[in-house]
């Protein structure tokens, strides 16, 4: 029976130490603006919201990467890459950062790059075709 109390003691007591507030420390802030409305907000790979967002979202101190893509949608070959699609931005403590995404210049940049992987693999096709003709021909000799 005292085992009982004692535990019941040690869990009740487990709940002083805990911790009480949502932050430990004092957050930073992310302020994310954008040219267009219903744009959707991921900062680090998770949906915020959409645009407008009024309020400044809270972030603990640190890098963090604010996008308009989430990282499982975009092109395979702009995974990893250093777009203007992906802002990346560092928030200290109590601090605000602004952040502007510009979704229409975005959109004409990511075609640009789009037209120009697609010419490059054209490019490697036709040669590619090349050199399997020369061996046609050389094979049939």
């Amino acid at each position: 029976m005292q085992l009982k109390w004692i535990i019941y003691l040690l869990v009740s007591l487990t709940f002083l130490n805990a911790q009480m507030d949502i932050f430990s420390e004092n957050p930073g802030f992310i302020y994310v603006k954008s040219d267009t409305s219903a744009v959707p907000i991921y900062i680090n790979g998770n949906l915020i919201g959409h645009t407008p967002i009024y309020k400044p979202i809270p972030v603990l101190e640190g890098i963090h990467h604010i996008s308009s893509h989430p990282p499982s949608i975009r092109d395979p070959f702009l995974q990893y890459a250093n777009t203007e699609e992906m802002k990346q931005v560092f928030v200290m403590s109590g601090d605000t950062v602004e952040v502007l995404l510009d979704t229409y210049l975005l959109t004409n940049r990511l075609n640009q790059i789009k037209k120009g992987y697609y010419f490059t693999n054209y490019v490697g096709v036709g040669i590619s075709l090349l050199v399997v003709w020369q061996l046609w021909i050389l094979s049939s000799q």
